[in-house]
């Protein structure tokens, strides 16, 4: 039985920096598995799934959804908001709203967050829902 030029250089290409003991193990391998397990065996390993977000995080950006401003200037107005609504002083600077909740969760509950951010979006639909447009 002759190889292709091909086969051959594939087999060279296989046996570069393997000793003969390796090749001849490799072989009897591949003659004893069918082709599905042996391309299964040389498949690329699946990537781990994606972790789930946080449940609060996902929770204060679908609440701010609809603020038309980066999600710093979010996370700063629900601090603001929530220093105020509790009367004490935050020296936060979170860099989004995943951030800010991280450091709240630190000084507050779940609940007192997501209320705060309920509280926030009522307090500015009051001051600015109801205004007229010059057209």
């Amino acid at each position: 039985m002759k190889l292709a030029p091909a086969q051959a250089k594939a087999l060279r290409a296989l046996a570069r920096n393997r000793s003969r003991a390796e090749l001849k193990a490799l072989f009897a391998a591949i003659r004893q598995n069918d082709d599905r397990a042996l391309l299964a065996a040389i498949a690329p390993a699946k990537k781990a799934a994606k972790r789930k977000g946080d449940p609060l995080v996902r929770e204060l950006e679908q609440t701010l959804k609809p603020l038309m401003a980066p999600s710093q200037e979010k996370a700063d107005l629900l601090i603001e908001h929530i220093a105020k609504k509790h009367r004490r002083k935050l020296a936060l600077r979170p860099r989004g709203l995943a951030d800010a909740a991280r450091q709240l969760r630190a000084k507050f509950t779940d609940a007192q967050i997501s209320a705060g951010a309920k509280s926030l979006m009522a307090h500015l639909a009051k001051l600015y829902g109801d205004r007229e447009t010059v057209v």
